[in-house]
């Protein structure tokens, strides 16, 4: 038999891009724009990096590193002080990184005040409710836990969202997967794992769930953002 895995490609990040609708993320997510990352916030980030600078592959790593640090921790609700700590940076050095950033992304710094405003205010909880119908639950609201349910409030939409997604998916080509002498053998988030019985079958399940993983990125966000994907075949989950 052959493993083969399908992985939503930056699923949590298109998620936030289609939700808070910031025009800077959804351009620079469409096919044909280049790495996110790399070609996006990088320079945004850290303007003063020249290109010849970006030349120094294991530099140009350690800055992506740190760009993807920034926008997954401010995706987990975390601020200046704690992502200072990760990037091993002052909190001043990180809140200028963080600055930037989000002056080239308006709405999404927007959506992330009325997220953490939505998880606090039982009149605005219907923004805590994802496409596929499911609710944010906290519990009780102390001047103690707040932080800790905002922070989870903005995990919750781009995690639940990306996780359903795949689901979603899975469902709807699992039949197809079964005709095909294969079949599912988990969910990881936003990955699907199949065990094919061989590599030309896998390949052929991975470009259909590659398409499928699009078609429901479509039926729950439109054509605004793309949900790209990729697969890794093996023998066993090492070599995936």
């Amino acid at each position: 038999m052959t493993l083969v895995q399908i992985d939503l490609s930056q699923a949590e990040l298109r998620v936030m891009a289609a939700l808070s609708g910031d025009t800077w993320m959804l351009d620079a997510l469409q096919e044909g724009q280049g790495d996110f990352f790399d070609t996006h916030m990088m320079p945004v980030c850290f303007p003063w990096v020249t290109p010849k600078e970006l030349e120094d592959h294991v530099y140009k790593k350690e800055l992506r590193t740190q760009v993807k640090t920034v926008q997954y921790g401010l995706a987990f609700g975390r601020e200046a002080l704690a992502i200072s700590v990760e990037l091993g940076v002052t909190p001043l050095a990180a809140r200028v990184i963080i600055d930037n950033y989000l002056k080239q992304a308006p709405q999404f710094a927007q959506w992330r005040e009325d997220v953490k405003a939505a998880a606090t205010d039982p009149d605005k909880r219907d923004m805590l409710i994802n496409p596929f119908g499911r609710k944010f639950q906290s519990e009780i609201i102390t001047r103690k836990n707040k932080n800790n349910i905002e922070r989870e409030a903005l995990s919750f939409l781009p995690q639940s969202t990306a996780s359903d997604i795949c689901l979603a998916t899975a469902i709807r080509v699992h039949p197809w997967i079964k005709s095909q002498g294969a079949h599912i053998v988990g969910l990881v988030h936003d990955a699907i794992l199949v065990e094919a019985p061989g590599p030309y079958v896998a390949d052929s399940i991975a470009r259909r769930i590659m398409a499928e993983f699009r078609v429901t990125g479509e039926m729950v966000f439109g054509d605004v953002v793309p949900f790209l994907s990729d697969f890794g075949i093996g023998d066993n989950w090492g070599e995936l």
